[in-house]
């Protein structure tokens, strides 16, 4: 799960740790607002809330903005803003009632915040410690008040970050004693999520707990129940999340992960625009993924609105490059070349996405355009047009070892969703025996595959042979994303 996803995720919690705390009319409004990005008609209802009654509810909310901003524009120039009046609003909230459940559990959440804000900056060391002060914020909170559900909410979603924590940054969890994994994690946010419906005292749960089991479900789960259970809340709340760019986000992603592009595109289209709304330019970035997966003749308009607003340096480099495809696609090799000078010198390589971008671009080869546009359509879930340009080739067709893996590979994804399964294992077999000594990712991917159909079939001994062999195998590119869900794979594994 990448960094925007996780802090949007703790971003939810806190919304949720405030919603039963007797607020006000106003108050109430203020946080559909501020989830809504309406933040200039929010931050006038607070200003009139401040005056009204004396509490830390208003600073909080006003903090939450300042934090949503950071997250959603990157903007160094804001996140040094916020920083500066950071230790004010701390202290405010640590002068607050004792002797309430909230106490602990909002400098908690606070913390919580500014280690994933961190994160968007690089600044690790602090992250680190602001985590490890949330943690055992929460876990004294749980001792003094074990009933108080949002502290357990929060806390089983501090499980499932901790257990997805990539490789390269498990040092943290075992230096600062984090525990927890993804399975004990979900299944805490499964027992809240399911009193959520009865329970009226938090009017905003809805909500959150619907765009925090979107990821979840995507990212960390392989059951086809928890898709469906997921998906039907989303549609059953259609109305809700049209009036809020975040959860359009959510849905969005939601769908175009699962290869449903006509209704993420849908959402896109429809999603709520204007003055009132504070900039959520990843939306353009989404929109243009969706119509390239379709293959449409605009696509590039919206990575170009994207790189063109955007401040901060997540997903330039692979805009760039979607750009570039787009380029070679109309057969126009100059013009991809240009947009592959631009991924080497804008944006970040913080996340997978942009550090594959930048290993074609220093690679110097342009993807084979037939390989090219079965991916695309592959992606955006339109597999029998996919496979209908595969199956016209054969390895033969292909010159380099990278190319006549990938047509392998592409194959044995279409067999898969198309749900051809005896064919998928033998082709994803063939891409591990050809590829899992190379420095791609179709070895990886395939075995992690490999893992989800038999987890699926319940013979766990050979999903579990088949995770730690993507864990294993060495490579390069998206190898954050793919351990990530092969780790989740195997905690899955362990409570079954």
């Amino acid at each position: 799960m990448n960094k925007t996803i996780l802090a949007l995720l703790f971003l939810f919690m806190f919304q949720v740790s405030r919603a039963g705390n007797e607020l006000t009319p106003g108050q109430v409004e203020a946080y559909d607002l501020v989830l809504r990005l309406r933040f200039v008609d929010a931050r006038k209802l607070l200003k009139q809330e401040g005056k009204a009654k004396e509490d830390h509810i208003v600073p909080y909310l006003e903090h939450y903005i300042q934090f949503l901003s950071i997250l959603i524009s990157e903007d160094e120039k804001v996140f040094k803003s916020c920083s500066a009046g950071k230790e004010t609003i701390l202290r405010q909230l640590e002068a607050g009632n004792a002797g309430s459940p909230w106490h602990l559990y909002s400098q908690a959440m606070f913390n919580m915040q500014w280690a994933f804000a961190r994160l968007k900056f690089g600044e690790y060391t602090t992250a680190a410690v602001e985590m490890n002060r949330a943690y055992h914020l929460l876990m004294r909170n749980n001792d003094l008040y074990p009933g108080f559900a949002p502290n357990r909410a929060a806390l089983g979603l501090m499980k499932v970050l901790i257990g997805s924590v990539p490789d390269n940054y498990q040092w943290i969890t075992r230096l600062l004693a984090l525990h927890g994994s993804v399975s004990e994690g979900i299944n805490d946010l499964k027992l809240i999520t399911e009193a959520v419906s009865t329970d009226t005292n938090y009017p905003f749960l809805k909500a959150e707990t619907l765009f925090m089991l979107t990821f979840i479900t995507f990212n960390l789960s392989g059951a086809e129940a928890d898709r469906a259970i997921t998906g039907r809340l989303i549609d059953m709340n259609h109305e809700m999340i049209q009036r809020s760019p975040l959860l359009v986000y959510a849905a969005a992603v939601f769908h175009m992960h699962y290869g449903e592009n006509e209704t993420a595109l849908d959402y896109l289209e429809k999603r709520p625009v204007g003055a009132s709304y504070y900039p959520f330019h990843y939306l353009d970035y989404l929109t243009g993924l969706a119509k390239l997966n379709r293959l449409d003749e605009d696509a590039g308009i919206w990575f170009l609105r994207y790189v063109n607003a955007y401040k901060g340096g997540s997903f330039i480099k692979s805009a760039y490059q979607r750009l570039g495809w787009i380029a070679l696609l109309r057969g126009d090799t100059k013009g991809y070349y240009d947009y592959m000078f631009r991924v080497k010198h804008a944006g970040r390589t913080l996340i997978d996405g942009d550090k594959q971008a930048l290993a074609e671009a220093e690679s110097g080869r342009p993807p084979d355009v037939r390989l090219l546009r079965a991916r695309l359509l592959f992606d955006g879930g339109y597999y029998k047009q996919a496979g209908d340009l595969l199956s016209v080739l054969t390895p033969d067709d292909f010159n380099y070892p990278k190319e006549k893996l990938e047509y392998i590979y592409r194959k044995a994804r279409v067999y898969h969703l198309k749900g051809q399964e005896p064919m998928a294992i033998s082709t994803y077999l063939k891409v591990i025996d050809a590829g899992g000594t190379g420095p791609w990712y179709f070895a990886a991917n395939s075995a992690l595959n490999l893992g989800l159909i038999y987890e699926q079939k319940g013979d766990f001994r050979q999903a579990e042979y088949y995770y730690r062999k993507c864990l294993a195998l060495k490579y390069a590119e998206y190898k954050s994303s793919i351990s990530q869900k092969a780790r989740a794979g195997l905690n899955r594994l362990e409570k079954k």
